[in-house]
């Protein structure tokens, strides 16, 4: 009998116990889920290269290693502001265009804590894309089938944006674009994507950005995203985007069922 009293009185004394654990962890556990991780500006600098690279918006950091290969740019227009405060360029990639809103949704996945003394609370949300201004083509998987060609009118120097789209089992799976040049007979007698004294031109004024990175890298972002509201432009290429985007349009269209 004493045994069973004692085996008893065991039990109580370990599920009192328990009972205390749970309460004396729980607040700390609820600080630690709700408290944001603080940045010191050491700390963040001390992340500045492509191996390791953070960077505060908003007072928000994030760290972005994972997607330097995966940016549409060079990595070295990523890894300038690794391990620093890029708020600024965030808000204007060049010609004070700023990233897109599904760019900015990206940025939950890399968010490492706040930055210190900075006023913010929490990470930032995810958010739904900005609607787009014009008028909304098929989303991914909703294309006809075949291979879909469109040009622009001739620029006042003589350039023509052309495309040519893929689509297969409803998707966009491959795209070219250029810029081009034709005689009186329409033969095509430049394409700029091939001409190299163009590029070094371009890469005087544009901080490094060319045509021979741009237009592959528009043509990309279409074929991962499937609509042109995907594609964000770059610093140094937005006449290129211009032109890229009219013409994905014009060639879309015809893709609608």
């Amino acid at each position: 009998m004493n045994q069973i009293a004692y085996t008893l009185f065991i039990a109580f004394v370990s599920s009192v116990l328990t009972l205390a654990g749970v309460v004396w962890l729980s607040p700390g556990q609820a600080m630690a889920e709700t408290t944001p991780n603080t940045v010191s500006l050491q700390e963040l600098a001390s992340h500045d290269s492509a191996d390791s690279c953070w960077k505060a918006i908003d007072g928000r950091v994030y760290d972005i290693t994972d997607y330097i290969n995966f940016h549409p740019t060079d990595p070295e227009v990523v890894t300038e502001w690794c391990g620093k405060v890029a708020t600024d360029a965030w808000y204007d990639k060049g010609n004070g265009r700023a990233h897109s809103a599904r760019a900015t949704a990206m940025l939950a996945e890399y968010y490492v804590g706040v930055l210190e003394g900075a006023q913010v609370s929490g990470p930032l949300e995810a958010v739904e894309p900005e609607p787009a201004s014009k008028p909304a083509l098929p989303s991914t998987g909703e294309y006809k089938d075949g291979s879909y060609y469109a040009e622009s009118e001739p620029s006042s120097r003589g350039w023509i944006s052309m495309v040519e789209i893929s689509v297969m089992n409803g998707r966009i799976i491959a795209v070219y674009y250029d810029e081009i040049q034709r005689d009186e007979e329409g033969n095509v007698t430049t394409r700029k994507s091939a001409d190299m004294n163009y590029a070094q031109r371009w890469r005087g004024v544009s901080g490094g950005v060319t045509q021979l990175t741009a237009f592959p890298a528009y043509a990309r972002q279409l074929v991962n995203t499937g609509v042109p509201e995907g594609v964000d432009a770059l610093s140094g290429a937005t006449g290129a985007y211009d032109g890229f985007q009219a013409v994905v349009r014009d060639a879309l269209s015809q893709a609608t069922p």
